[in-house]
């Protein structure tokens, strides 16, 4: 699988030194690493609701992770040849897998343009292994209240107590919840927290280079503009 991934997704998005790999480096090492090295038999299986492109399935097979992917819409074409991708309605379909097929559960920037979360939880659940993992990352509203509508297919945004909550009312065990900066170094050197929440005093002017906001300032923007990741085990 390495060698396929690296000679065909050697593209932007896909690439191993690019922001989606770097990011499923992260959440691999926090949270799915020690789940693969007490679970050694068989191959782990990871399902990303809302997989879009593609790029974070590509990123989690780096890791030896049996990925598969369910979106509405099949942006995927490159790859659907490789990766079992499904169409599904995440609003009110039921998802289209068994009862307990994945040890791993991901989603980013999904849920939040969500208005069933009920069928969203109850399904990533349903299909999530018993000691499995699920991961969500959503915009934090506390930090992006004032940018989360600027994205018109927005319609439930989330405090980081909401997450926390909307999880454990799910029946995850384990549940946790924290904002998190978008922003590499941050997490190799925590300390370093402090230099976003010093970039993020600067005027919202300041995000975008130009006044279509089409060209982010990512230190400035990502400084801002942070995540929530909530982590919960079935």
């Amino acid at each position: 699988m390495p060698n396929y991934l690296e000679t065909v997704y050697f593209r932007e998005e896909y690439g191993a030194n690019e922001y989606p790999q770097k990011l499923c480096d992260y959440l691999y090492e926090r949270f799915f690493k020690s789940y693969m090295d007490s679970h050694p038999d068989g191959k782990k299986k990871l399902l990303d609701i809302g997989s879009g492109k593609g790029n974070h399935l590509v990123a989690f097979s780096r890791h030896g992770i049996e990925a598969f992917g369910i979106d509405k819409r099949e942006e995927c074409v490159e790859i659907l040849d490789y990766f079992d991708i499904r169409e599904c309605d995440i609003e009110k379909d039921r998802f289209p897998f068994e009862d307990n097929s994945f040890d791993f559960i991901f989603s980013k920037s999904v849920i939040e343009h969500v208005y069933n979360t009920d069928n969203f939880l109850d399904e990533s659940f349903r299909v999530l292994k018993p000691g499995g993992i699920v991961v969500l990352m959503t915009p934090d509203w506390q930090s992006q209240m004032k940018f989360f509508w600027d994205d018109y297919t927005h319609v439930r945004p989330f405090s980081r107590k909401s997450l926390q909550n909307a999880l454990k009312l799910k029946n995850l065990q384990e549940v946790e919840c924290f904002r998190f900066f978008q922003l590499p170094f941050v997490w190799k050197y925590p300390f370093l927290r402090f230099v976003p929440r010093i970039i993020a005093l600067l005027p919202d002017s300041l995000r975008f280079r130009d006044a279509d906001e089409m060209r982010s300032r990512v230190f400035v923007r990502f400084s801002k503009e942070q995540m929530l990741i909530g982590k919960g085990v079935k």
